[in-house]
């Protein structure tokens, strides 16, 4: 954990916290990026960084080449066997539509403060232990990814809101409800990962084993971005396996990629999706900046 604090700090005390340069500010939130509709709540956090997209999008490329941060998602990409384009274009399109990546950074830090002890995951003030032990949950079992997509799903049809030991659970969704100790947010770092999904792609990212008993391993797993970059990696390569398995290769089609990475569900969408998966805002917007992408790349 103190290695990402350290990663953070040094990022913020290297520039981020020297004058930002001057940003066009528009009062105007697009509600569409082309044909495309934008989600509310991305117009929302639009309006909240207060900066236009191509402002963001330069911002976000300068402080990947200021950390040095291009060659790792490279040599990422290479252990996972999947082109870079899928890792850049994945944190390009979460920090140009949702998250500032210079002020998420240094919410980071002040994040990783408060976590420098022990914590424990719990639904409200249920722990989590013992809500996977409700016999709602006993059909899960599996993959690391079918069994947390079925601790997901059932919590949502069927556990959320119930009862357990005379205490009512939080009615909102298995991570804002469980995995939100803090209150502070429900995704983080680079690739803006949940801990869910970093317990979902444990079996397919070559890091270390972790459960939702490491709540510390975890949170570091998904800020830091030596390890962040695997799950950001892995959620690809799951993405790409899905369409595979209904005989579609996205492997070099990094609009889809990263739309499935800003969308999640990867397998139902591959079943319903005929073999002819679509882009939303943020593949498109990926894939109408792929020069510039590739550029970084080379």
């Amino acid at each position: 954990m103190r290695r990402a604090l350290a990663f953070v700090l040094i990022a913020i005390l290297s520039g981020f916290l020297a004058p930002a340069p001057t940003i066009a500010q528009t009062n105007e939130v697009p509600s569409t990026y082309g044909s495309h509709p934008l989600p509310a709540a991305t117009q929302r956090r639009l309006k909240e960084t207060r900066g236009s997209v191509p402002a963001k999008m330069r911002r976000t490329m300068d402080v990947l080449k200021a950390q040095r941060l291009i060659p790792k998602i490279k040599r990422t990409a290479a252990a996972y066997g999947i082109d870079p384009i899928h890792i850049l274009g994945a944190i390009v399109g979460e920090h140009v539509f949702n998250y500032d990546i210079r002020d998420n950074l240094q919410q980071v830090a002040l994040q990783l403060g408060r976590r420098m002890r022990n914590v424990e995951f719990a639904c409200g003030s249920v722990p989590l232990e013992r809500v996977l032990a409700m016999p709602q949950f006993n059909q899960c079992r599996g993959s690391s990814n079918t069994y947390w997509t079925c601790v997901e799903s059932t919590w949502q049809s069927k556990v959320r809101g119930s009862t357990v030991d005379g205490v009512r659970l939080p009615r909102r969704n298995l991570t804002e409800s469980c995995f939100n100790p803090f209150a502070t947010g429900q995704t983080y770092g680079l690739g803006q990962l949940s801990p869910v999904t970093a317990l979902k792609m444990m079996d397919t990212t070559k890091l270390p084993k972790l459960t939702y008993k490491d709540a510390d391993a975890i949170y570091e797993r998904i800020i830091d971005p030596d390890e962040s970059l695997h799950v950001i990696a892995a959620v690809i390569v799951d993405a790409i396996k899905a369409y595979r398995a209904v005989g579609v290769d996205i492997s070099n089609r990094p609009g889809i990629t990263a739309t499935l990475y800003n969308v999640g569900n990867p397998w139902v969408r591959a079943r319903k999706s005929r073999g002819n998966p679509k882009v939303n805002y943020y593949g498109a917007y990926v894939e109408d900046h792929i020069d510039v992408l590739e550029d970084m790349l080379r």
